[in-house]
């Protein structure tokens, strides 16, 4: 319980000292032993500059003496007595500040804390749902001819990252879609796509409502209802969405109508599978043809 105690005491401490502080905390130190030296005569010490630093940073990193030390009596006292005392502290309070920083870096982006306005040309995915969002994200990392560079997993509720192993994914958790700071947190001015796969229909409209007039225009954004009603209303107000509907119904019929129909809609919707499907808005200049006579062109 002492030892924890200490631990805490230290880490509260360190937390107040600010970086500024610190330095003009060294900086003081550094100054007060090189007059002091230079008062008691240790000529080895305070020559050359580069030897007071070097013999300095030795003594506060508790690494020895080496090749300089004081050579007076008094010079041995004062260095006893404060150098050694103070620079230690210093040195630990400098590699304690280092380390809390390192982990704060560490913590933000395992907790979703972290700030990605830097990224360009990344896809956001909007939603958790365990392993459906994991298989996803792994089907779209497949494709080595993928547009986007990165893949920034959005979510709501307060957890940790949920893919940390995974180098191209990072996490951040958003307070409020329709806020324009998390807007920029999220980077979504310079986003490439957005899937948003939400836990439920309602976080997922939402979402999409929110979102809808800051995302860049050319940014294709794809969309995950299972209720009709939801993608209805969504179709009216966001009709560049591109929503996909829970389509188990319709897929099981045809596989009673057509058996093995299933397989081919599988191979299809498969990333890691050479087969595809597209759509191709035909312009409206274009005289009526034959279907025949278009797979010369496919």
């Amino acid at each position: 319980m002492l030892f924890t105690w200490i631990v805490k005491t230290c880490q509260r401490h360190l937390s107040r000292l600010t970086w500024p502080a610190l330095l003009g905390l060294f900086i003081g130190q550094y100054l007060l032993c090189y007059l002091v030296l230079r008062l008691l005569r240790e000529s080895a010490l305070v020559s050359q500059l580069s030897d007071f630093i070097y013999y300095c940073s030795v003594v506060g990193s508790t690494l020895g003496f080496g090749d300089l030390s004081p050579q007076t009596a008094p010079g041995r006292l004062f260095t006893a007595l404060w150098q050694i005392p103070v620079s230690v502290g210093l040195f630990g309070a400098l590699m304690g500040k280092v380390i809390a920083q390192v982990q704060g870096m560490l913590a933000k982006g395992i907790t979703g804390m972290g700030d990605y306005r830097h990224l360009h040309h990344h896809m956001l995915v909007i939603g958790w749902r365990g392993h459906q969002t994991e298989k996803m994200i792994s089907l779209l990392l497949y494709d080595k001819r993928r547009a986007f560079e990165r893949v920034l997993l959005c979510e709501l509720e307060d957890i940790q990252h949920p893919l940390p192993g995974n180098n191209w994914v990072d996490f951040i958790r958003i307070s409020n879609f329709n806020d324009p700071q998390e807007h920029q947190r999220m980077g979504l001015e310079q986003c490439q796509s957005v899937i948003i796969f939400a836990r439920t229909d309602e976080q997922t409209f939402t979402a999409a409502l929110s979102l809808a007039d800051y995302v860049p225009a050319q940014c294709h954004i794809v969309v995950y209802l299972e209720d009709e009603r939801y993608a209805g209303l969504l179709e009216t107000h966001c009709p560049r969405m591109e929503i996909v509907r829970n389509l188990s119904a319709e897929q099981l019929s045809r596989s009673i109508q057509d058996p093995g129909s299933s397989q081919s809609v599988a191979s299809i919707m498969n990333p890691m599978l050479g087969d595809t499907g597209f759509t191709l808005p035909v312009p409206a200049s274009v005289a009526p043809m034959r279907y025949g006579a278009l797979m010369r062109y496919m």
